[in-house]
């Protein structure tokens, strides 16, 4: 009989039940051609001393891959990733996938590390949510590794062998600017997120879109790139705010960067119109105008590319970016996309969700 510390095992099992240990493993692995008499006398010794088979070693052993899937985050706290993080991690649990997480934060060393452990250990891949700016070759190296499978969030992260499953940023940055420019705003302050980052170039490109052409908006005077924490876009809408020439409304790139802006205009108490890029769980009661998209189906489209090794789709070696281009095209304008290997369309919408600060006109200040 196992001492009360000690963790059970297979033979104190078949010990306790009065079997070889081949016969108690096969009842446990379900094996058929057992007596129901011995299956049941197995069954309830491995209950009693709380037995439990380790189900990825058996998965290894039978020739399957491991059930762990490496999920790469830049920052938890940022309310995308955090609600990207969750929607993935209830999609690997339909599937019998657990995610291992790191959070690199501003360590590209730490993101290298975390690849090579994943490729060590023989994980079934990695989802990428958000990398470090810096960290794209890595994953470039990382995808040449044989049967390594990468999918991201992230369009910063491609090259051959990843398959890149992400929004549409520049759509996005013309939404959020003509949602602004639609209800008279002529000067708007523009709070990006890390200037490196692909995303942040692309929301800019869209929101120069939507100025193109328009005679007497100002922007770029008022454009910050790099406050990419609560704290720094805190700072620079708290400046604005205090400064004659204020902008009367604001495009903030990231949920993060929203949050701090709304900090500073409450402790200012003025309240510029504001349209933020990304949804987060206050918004709706603090009535802030976002631009955001179906988190969950991309959450499902990044997993069931994962399982199913889909190969990247689009030409050359930038990995089937879904959304994303130099040029609209009928699947951009309808904020749908096909996957050109035989499944469905997935939602990959963007949309306005008005509430209330970004429908106020310059006037009502």
């Amino acid at each position: 009989m196992a001492k009360r510390n000690d963790r059970p095992t297979l033979a104190t099992v078949a010990e306790r039940a009065g079997v070889s240990i081949k016969t108690a493993s096969r009842v446990l692995n379900g094996e058929k051609h057992v007596a129901a008499s011995t299956a049941e006398k197995v069954e309830t010794a491995a209950e009693e001393l709380g037995f439990r088979l380790n189900s990825t070693a058996r998965r290894l052993r039978a020739g399957g891959r491991s059930p762990y899937i490496g999920v790469v985050l830049s920052d938890a706290a940022d309310a995308f990733q955090s609600r990207a993080f969750a929607a993935v991690e209830a999609e690997l649990a339909t599937h019998d996938l657990r995610p291992v997480v790191t959070v690199v934060g501003d360590d590209p060393d730490r993101e290298e590390a975390f690849l090579d452990e994943c490729l060590a250990n023989d994980l079934t891949g990695i989802i990428v949510i958000r990398a470090h700016p810096e960290a794209a070759e890595t994953y470039a190296r990382a995808a040449s590794a044989p049967g390594t499978r990468i999918v991201t969030l992230d369009p910063a992260v491609n090259g051959p062998g990843i398959s890149i499953v992400a929004g549409d940023d520049r759509e996005a940055g013309r939404l959020a600017a003509e949602q602004l420019l639609a209800h008279g705003h002529m000067a708007l302050g523009v709070i990006g997120d890390q200037s490196p980052s692909l995303i942040t170039t692309r929301r800019l490109q869209g929101i120069q879109d939507a100025i193109a052409g328009r005679r007497g908006v100002g922007w770029r005077a008022y454009m910050r790139e790099d406050a990419h924490d609560e704290a720094s876009a805190k700072n620079v809408v708290a400046a604005w705010l205090g400064s004659r020439s204020a902008p009367s409304a604001l495009i903030t790139l990231s949920a993060t960067v929203t949050q701090g802006a709304i900090d500073a205009c409450r402790r200012l108490g003025e309240w510029p119109a504001l349209v933020g890029i990304d949804d987060f769980p206050t918004a709706e009661l603090l009535d802030v105008t976002v631009v955001d998209r179906n988190v969950e189906s991309l959450a499902a489209e990044a997993v069931r590319r994962l399982r199913s090794g889909a190969e990247p789709s689009g030409a050359g070696g930038g990995g089937g970016s879904l959304g994303e281009g130099e040029g609209s095209s009928p699947s951009e304008t309808t904020g749908r996309e096909r996957v050109d290997d035989g499944v469905p369309d997935f939602d990959n919408a963007l949309c306005v969700i008005a509430r209330g600060s970004g429908e106020e006109p310059p006037d009502t200040r």
